[in-house]
């Protein structure tokens, strides 16, 4: 469970702290969002999951932590469409995929 009002844009700080994966955490989170470039592209993310500490993650701090896990360059705006907390292992429905 998530507090923040999704979806949401953010543009992430470049100055923000790097992700770090946690391979041992418990629980990662599993999002959906869109990465637009300064240059015109993007790239979406659907049942992204990531390494995540505890479930205050917020979706500011998600888009920070894409920008950085995905090592991405002139980054204009990020959306999270949607994040959720999850077990670490838990599987997506078939019937998402």
């Amino acid at each position: 469970m998530c507090p923040d009002k999704l979806p949401a844009v953010y543009m992430p700080d470049a100055d923000a702290p790097p992700y770090e994966p946690m391979p041992m955490s418990p629980v990662c989170v599993r999002c959906d969002f869109r990465v637009d470039f300064t240059d015109g592209g993007h790239i979406d993310g659907v049942d992204f999951q990531l390494d995540c500490q505890n479930e205050g993650l917020t979706s500011e701090r998600l888009a920070e932590m894409l920008v950085s896990a995905l090592n991405l360059r002139d980054v204009g705006t990020v959306s999270i469409r949607r994040m959720e907390i999850v077990p670490r292992g838990l599987l997506v429905p078939e019937e998402t995929v």
